[in-house]
């Protein structure tokens, strides 16, 4: 029995909401997309039977208003790109779609949609046929090409001296001809019928895959203006606050008690799945689940006056070209603000005509903070604002944000799990297990001095050579960006090479060039000799969201996966040793693990594919100290083992005990290499 992806009964009402206008441009983008390329090529129109599952994922998540936005915009799209037909036939996909998503939400089996499918095909190829007889230049044209196309076949084949065939190929041209809307009809029901079924097999897959993800908005109610209420966040007092997200059976916080007062700043800590992000919504205005949030007025979430939010990715936030564009996204026309101030005073000025794509990460984050003021704010929350960020780049950010309090008399509250972020609030909070409980300083020992490593090679053998590359973006257009200047690099067998640099200064470029998944602009990189770009694989390469790496539903899916036909459950359980995970977690599902268990099965992945060398980029980024810990001691003892590792990280604090040596990118250029 197929449950349902959407309780009905408990669906919104009236306007769309924010997260379904998101999740329409998303997937009438994934619907449009293949019925171009089946229109421009023939031969992909396998691809018409994967069309509908966008369209058919989105009405089993959301609600019928939320599907005819879609079907409009999509059509409309369609229209201007590809022409009439094409964004008929999308006009058909896309119910196609809807019928099969709307069977899905309200709990139908195969049985259900394959009777939707008996009673809607003939009536979906019918409107075919009505659209053909209503554009009637547009039929004549269309069998005027498909008779002269078999006409032309026809004399073809007399010439070779096969008369019959020829005359048969012309009754059928002329059967066709005549008879057009039968040969619409039929061909198109039963191709209809075929479709629905295989997007519901399709669509099955998806929704099983996704059964972890929610289709929710957390920060929903905080968006919702109060009528009758003014922007009043502070002074805030919570008693008793806790919450449960929808369809969980566990409190993500409980019992906390706590009081927020203008002009100060405060620091909340504590591990990875504390609660901290979700007292960070609470605190934004989403409603507890049990207890009191006492507040003057609402919390005016993204008002003037209100609540300001500024996330650990500021690039989710930037929706601007430019700088200056950005700063004062979504304000109205008529708001005054002070445009150059405001980038001035985080350390941006000068930059108001810059397009935001060519900042770098440091930057975007003052970016998402001036966008924040902006909004003349009385809150505003960080949220990990330094996890991604360079070290002067953390120092300049916190210095930004200990300002606001003494100069503007904003509250500020900074979720960290850095000791020295968290000594310059006025107090601190720390959470876990979803309570407050009393904080000790040893649990965020200070952050310990860059490692003093050896720049250059210790006489080993030569494993990965780096032989002049340099790489630029959109090469040659107005827009191109120089990445990497001509970069020499040696790895030898059994090295820790720790690569440093700020933000922007080439790094993840030279991470993708070093695995061979980028081809560098010139210039060489050998692995054993060879270039790694003929060899993919023998360089294994960790992203810096070890999320986005991850692709299978459970542990053990994703090491088999990665590691290949060898890897069975006996190689799962090695690897998982290896990276000091019970071998229990083969069976969990990805979405159910930490940060720091994420980066673990990515590299018992890696491990179980065997690669030279492992190259891992910013892999300890937004883990809390335990967490990082757990990483470091792997990676400690993956080099005990013999194994060669590139890091690749602006966070140095106890990567000597996994590298051994160091080298650095400035602006693209590379200081201490071969």
């Amino acid at each position: 029995m197929i449950s349902p992806a959407v309780d009905v009964r408990s669906a919104p009402t009236g306007p769309l909401r924010p997260i379904e206008i998101a999740s329409i441009a998303i997937f009438s983008g994934l619907t449009v997309v293949p019925a171009v390329v089946v229109a421009v090529v023939p031969m992909a129109a396998a691809l018409g039977f994967l069309a509908p599952v966008p369209i058919a994922l989105l009405a089993a998540r959301t609600r019928l208003r939320a599907v005819i936005a879609a079907f409009v915009t999509t059509v409309a799209v369609t229209f201007a790109v590809a022409g009439l037909g094409t964004a008929f036939a999308v006009a058909a996909t896309a119910v196609v779609g809807g019928i099969v998503g709307e069977v899905r939400r309200r709990g139908g089996g195969p049985a259900v949609l394959t009777l939707a499918a008996l009673i809607t095909s003939p009536l979906i190829a019918g409107l075919t046929v009505l659209m053909m007889w209503i554009l009637v230049p547009l039929r004549r044209l269309g069998l005027e090409v498909f008779d002269n196309v078999l006409t032309g076949l026809a004399k073809t084949v007399r010439l070779v001296g096969l008369d019959g065939a020829g005359d048969a190929v012309e009754s059928f041209s002329g059967n066709v001809v005549d008879h057009w809307w039968l040969w619409i009809w039929i061909p198109g029901t039963v191709g209809t019928f075929l479709t629905i079924l295989v997007a519901g097999w399709m669509l099955g897959k998806v929704l099983d895959r996704l059964a972890d993800v929610r289709l929710d908005d957390t920060l929903e109610a905080a968006h919702t203006p109060v009528a009758d209420r003014q922007p009043g966040p502070l002074p805030m007092r919570a008693v008793g606050v806790g919450y449960r997200y929808p369809g969980t059976s566990r409190d993500v916080l409980a019992g906390i008690d706590l009081e927020l007062h203008p002009g100060e700043f405060v620091a909340v800590v504590g591990a990875n799945g504390s609660g901290k992000s979700t007292l960070a919504k609470i605190l934004s205005g989403v409603d507890p689940t049990i207890g009191v949030v006492d507040r003057p007025g609402s919390p005016g979430l993204g008002r003037a006056g209100g609540t300001a939010l500024v996330l650990q990715r500021p690039e989710a936030q930037m929706l601007g070209s430019r700088v200056a564009d950005d700063l004062v996204w979504g304000l109205p026309d008529d708001a005054a603000v002070d445009i150059d101030g405001l980038l001035a005073e985080v350390g941006l000025a000068g930059l108001g005509d810059r397009d935001t794509s060519d900042l770098s990460g440091g930057q975007q984050q003052r970016l998402a903070v001036a966008a924040a003021l902006a909004r003349g704010p009385r809150l505003v929350i960080a949220d990990e604002v330094t996890s991604m960020v360079d070290p002067q780049g953390r120092h300049d950010l916190i210095s930004i944000l200990a300002e606001l309090p003494r100069r503007h008399g904003i509250t500020v509250v900074l979720i960290t799990h850095r000791d020295s972020e968290a000594r310059a609030a006025d107090r601190i909070i720390h959470l876990a297990d979803g309570r407050i409980v009393t904080h000790h300083p040893e649990w965020m020992r200070p952050e310990s001095a860059a490692p003093k490593l050896a720049s250059a090679p210790v006489g080993g053998r030569p494993l990965l050579v780096v032989d002049g590359v340099a790489h630029t973006y959109l090469q040659g257009s107005p827009w191109e960006v120089v990445a990497l200047h001509s970069v020499n690099l040696r790895v030898d067998r059994g090295d820790g090479m720790l690569i440093v640099g700020g933000n922007g200064s080439g790094k993840s470029t030279l991470a993708w060039i070093l695995a061979g998944l980028t081809e560098p602009t010139s210039g060489q990189v050998l692995i054993g000799g060879e270039s790694v770009g003929e060899n993919v694989g023998r360089v294994g390469l960790g992203f810096q969201h070890a999320r986005l790496q991850l692709q299978k539903v459970s542990v053990g899916d994703e090491i088999m996966a990665v590691g290949g036909e060898k890897v069975g459950t006996t190689e799962v359980g090695r690897v998982l040793d290896l990276v000091s995970l019970p071998r229990e977690f083969a069976a969990k599902r990805v979405d159910s693990l930490s940060g720091g268990q994420m980066r673990r099965v990515v590299l018992a992945s890696l491990i179980a594919s065997e690669p030279d060398v492992l190259v891992l980029d910013e892999p300890l980024a937004g883990l809390d100290p335990q967490a990082r810990e757990e990483v470091l001691t792997v990676l400690a003892a993956l080099r005990e083992r013999g194994a060669t590792i590139v890091i690749i990280s602006h966070d140095l604090e106890s990567l000597d005990r996994v590298c051994n040596r160091r080298v650095e990118l400035v602006a693209g250029v590379l200081e201490g290499g071969v």
